[in-house]
This record gives structure tokens, sequence and C-alpha cells, in this order.
């Protein structure tokens, strides 16, 4: 990699960075001091959340902690407190697919931050469940992982762009360069009608990079000092897939788990294009970053490929009106 920050100066006692077979490449140790920074993770319980949200943390960021669960939440906060070395992290009660609950959260975390705001990680999600609704009757996949995360950053902005160098990370997936849609497959997706479950997270996914190049859009003609990026994981062995399979048969459910811990690279691995993009020296606004190796499935953190679609201006702005829609709030322009 180009453009890599200089490692901290001490390394914490706290956390031991998993040995991946990367070689002499930027780790969770090359993190810049993050001293001062104020981070919101989604989807932090567990997985790739859990630990951005941890390896921040240990960096010296104050972290907060979207969760759904309280119980769960609480959990997560114990376990990333016991290596954060400046400020105590803290639990923001948030569930992505509740536009109320986006709302209230957005509300919260204004209020907690001062209006300060230096890191969003859009990092919840979910993966090709059964077709199911949120509570407002919007398909579940997109709910979670397109119109909530962009509500939740709208309604964020004005902490976020008051913040000399602040930064806003989607996750997007592999699998954005299987996304379609036009604008009647987008209705169409947001009522869950012809109905396939993978077919539908391409398509979400492809919608986060389009998300983060339109807000860093957003960004350049406001001449704001914020940039808006993505990354993804690869194939990583976390906690998705079987959240995917959690209503199959029990014999899918133990081929999957099984699967997935042996072909995916580690959560901690999975991890790193998302603090690369998060934290680096030397990036710009609507890059996106991957695993290097293997299909861009694992391996040290690189310049990921995107698809022609994820670059379509005329599909951002599709994107945008539709999103607007859905979540009664203005797009940023």
């Amino acid at each position: 990699m180009t453009d890599e920050p200089t490692a901290r100066e001490t390394t914490p006692a706290t956390i031991t960075p998993t040995r991946l077979p990367f070689g002499p490449h930027w780790n969770e140790l090359d993190v810049p001091d993050q001293t001062g920074r104020t981070a919101l993770v989604t989807g932090a319980t567990g997985g790739l959340g859990l630990r951005v949200a941890t390896v921040l943390a240990s960096a010296g960021a104050r972290v907060l902690l979207a969760s759904r669960n309280a119980e769960r939440g609480e959990r997560a906060r114990q376990q990333v407190a016991a290596v954060a070395t400046d400020a105590a992290p803290e639990v923001v009660e948030l569930d992505i697919a509740d536009p109320d609950s986006v709302a209230r959260a957005a509300d919260d975390i204004r209020r907690r931050t001062g209006d300060r705001l230096d890191l969003l990680v859009n990092n919840a999600g979910i993966m090709a469940p059964p077709l199911r609704f949120a509570d407002d009757g919007t398909e579940l996949q997109w709910a979670t992982n397109v119109f909530g995360p962009a509500a939740l950053t709208w309604r964020l902005l004005p902490a976020i762009e008051r913040v000399s160098g602040s930064r806003v990370v989607f996750v997007s997936s592999i699998v954005h360069f299987r996304g379609r849609f036009d604008a009647l497959r987008l209705e169409r997706d947001g009522e869950g009608l012809d109905y396939s479950p993978f077919a539908y997270y391409a398509r979400t996914k492809l919608a986060d990079l389009l998300l983060s190049r339109e807000l860093e859009r957003h960004f350049r003609r406001t001449r704001a000092s914020t940039i808006a990026l993505a990354a993804h994981p690869g194939f990583s062995s976390t906690g998705l897939v079987d959240a995917t399979v959690a209503d199959r048969p029990a014999w899918l459910q133990t081929v999957a788990s099984r699967g997935t811990r042996l072909t995916g690279q580690p959560v901690e691995a999975g991890a790193l294009p998302l603090l690369y993009a998060a934290t680096a020296t030397g990036v710009r606004g609507a890059q996106y970053y991957g695993p290097a190796w293997a299909f861009e499935s694992r391996g040290p953190v690189t310049r990921a490929a995107r698809s022609p679609s994820s670059r379509s201006d005329e599909l951002g702005a599709l994107l945008l009106g539709f999103v607007s829609r859905r979540v009664g709030l203005d797009a940023p322009r």
C-alpha cells in the first residue's frame, strides 16, 4: 500500500493483534493515535463492528457503540472498555431498520457529543435472509443496509461536517458487482416483490457504494473538510453467515458455520479495510478499500475494484431520490 500512516509510538498493552500471514503490511498497530476523536460504529456488538470499535478504543478514541439489544450492547461495551486507553466507550440504543429509532439515536448522539462527531462507520447490515419486513413495511435488507444508514448519516451531518478531518465510512461487499437496479426495480425492492435474497443483498451493497460516492460529491460541493468513502471485508468469518441461515435446517446451519470458519479470513483481517478507510492518512474521498488477494476475498488492504454501476451519476441521482422518499428526508446536495 502507499500513503500508509505512521505507526503509533507506543503500543497499548491491552490489545494483541492477531498474527496474519500478510507479511509487513498495514495492520491494527498502524492505526494512528485517535485520542480526542469520537467515533460511532453501528453493528458494534459482534463481528467486524466490535473489532473496529475495539481497535479504535485501544488507539484512544471515544467510541459510541450502536446496538438495538441492551444486553448485547453492555457486553460489547465491557469488552471494549477493557482495552480503551482514554475515553470510556458508551452504548447508543439504535435499531437501524426503525426510522423512529434512527431519529432518536441521532438526537441522542448529537447531544452526547456536543454536535461534534469525527467518525461514522456504517457497519450494521444483514445478508440474504428469508423475506422479512421492517415495522414500516419496508423489505428488511433495504431498511437495514441502506435506508437506516442513509437516514442516520444525513441526520448526523451537522455534527460531522463541523469537525475538520471527519470521515463517513460505508461498508459494501464484493457482491456489489452483481447489483442491478433501475427506477422500477427499486420500487419493487422496497415492497419486497419478486424477492431473491442474494439479488437484494447485492443491490443494497451497490447502493452503499453509491451513497458513499454521492455523499462525497456533497462534501466537495459544500467544501467541507469531511470525506466519505467505503470498504469491504472480503470473505470473513463473522456472524453474518450464521445469521443468514438461522432459520434454515440445522444441518445447513452447521455446514455454513463450519465452512465459513474454515475458509473465511479471521474477523481481525476483515476489519482492516474498514479501519484503513476510517483512520489511515493519505486516503481520499470516494475511495474504496478491501483485501488484495484471491479476488479480494482475503489478504492485506488495497484499493478495491468497483463496478461501472457504482460510478454512475445517473444511478446515484436515482438512488438519492428513492432513498429520500423512503426515509422522508432531503438528501444532501
